[in-house]
């Protein structure tokens, strides 16, 4: 079997460390001096797409909580649009960062006798960023306003849910729940249009199979949303 020689490639977007999802990726040509300017256009022509208002990111997320928070029900409002400033890597407060959410499907064990009672809830949310700023989405979902961390967040969640998901549903270490199912690119003057997705990794199904119930509530709405 002939093995394809292989080719640099350079990386248009990037992942939160523990997340999952889709990637996309440009050869990046070494092999003359057209094919590196060509490969610079290519790289530069897709990270300015992806970054385009006509761009979309459609992230699942496992969040903890149950879709009401403050006694609003998230679950009922489809899907709308949170515009919250966040902290860069530096604490420093940026402005303009918009994401749109929809809560679609949640779930609430019942409280076992002698147990705490952290860690008995589930909510599966859908999230597209406007922007792409520092944990943007994680920040936003654990906000005061929106109250649902996302499982597994370290640096936003709750330690002490965290090791119970891990302990009882076996969520691995230093993951978060999050994972970035479709990507959207609008057409550049080197590439198509790119529409992709990328199925739930099997540490997610793991959790979500405990959850049979939570699975066919959210099914209709994953399958509208594509």
């Amino acid at each position: 079997e002939q093995q394809l020689p292989a080719r640099k490639v350079n990386l248009i977007h990037r992942l939160d460390r523990g997340a999952s999802g889709c990637l996309l990726f440009a050869f990046a040509q070494d092999t003359s001096v057209d094919g590196e300017k060509a490969s610079c256009s290519i790289t530069k022509a897709l990270i300015d797409s992806m970054q385009s208002k006509d761009a979309t990111k459609t992230y699942l997320a496992l969040c903890d909580g149950d879709g009401i928070w403050n006694d609003v029900d998230y679950l009922n409002k489809g899907w709308f649009t949170f515009d919250n400033p966040v902290q860069d890597e530096n604490g420093k407060y940026i402005e303009d960062c918009r994401t749109d959410f929809m809560f679609i499907a949640s779930k609430t064990m019942p409280l076992e006798e002698g147990s705490a009672d952290e860690g008995r809830k589930i909510t599966i949310v859908l999230a597209r960023p406007h922007s792409g700023r520092y944990h943007q989405i994680r920040q936003h979902l654990s906000s005061g306003t929106l109250g649902h961390a996302i499982l597994g967040d370290s640096s936003h969640g709750r330690s002490r849910t965290n090791r119970l998901w891990k302990k009882k549903y076996n969520l691995m270490k230093e993951r978060v729940c999050l994972h970035l199912t479709r990507l959207q690119v609008p057409a550049t003057d080197f590439t198509d249009d790119i529409d992709i997705s990328s199925p739930l990794p099997p540490d997610l199904k793991n959790i979500l199979r405990n959850f049979p119930d939570l699975m066919e509530q959210a099914r209709p709405i994953l399958e509208e949303e594509g």
